[in-house]
């Protein structure tokens, strides 16, 4: 429940850790956003009213973009790593390298000895 209320009210936060559960469910909605407005894609005619859904296309893209930077952002900080990676979200294979790898990494918990 808790990563279900991070996901609705703290989407768009730069600020914070997020897990891998939670960075999954973005990655998920990011797939299935994507296929749709791919689907709306595929039916624009620049002859007829369709054109439309070019705009719709756009609007879903810049939807999903901020909050998809904003999770990644957090994940690499759970994981201690620099939040300047972010910049391999742009290069267009290595994306998918970099998603899966932020997917299975687990977290280095340091144990301090006393």
């Amino acid at each position: 429940m808790e990563y279900l209320k991070n996901t609705l009210f703290f989407y768009s936060s730069f600020s914070g850790k997020s897990g891998r559960i939670e960075y999954g469910i973005y990655c998920i909605v990011n797939i299935l956003m994507y296929y749709f407005a791919l689907d709306l894609y595929h039916d624009v005619n620049l002859d007829n009213e369709k054109i439309l859904n070019l705009f719709y296309v756009c609007l879903i893209i810049l939807i999903i973009f901020v909050p998809t930077q904003a999770a990644t952002t957090r994940r690499l900080r759970d994981l201690d790593a620099n939040p300047t990676f972010i910049i391999f979200n742009f290069i267009p294979i290595l994306n998918l390298a970099f998603i899966f790898f932020l997917l299975i990494a687990k977290r280095n918990i340091k144990l301090q000895t006393n």
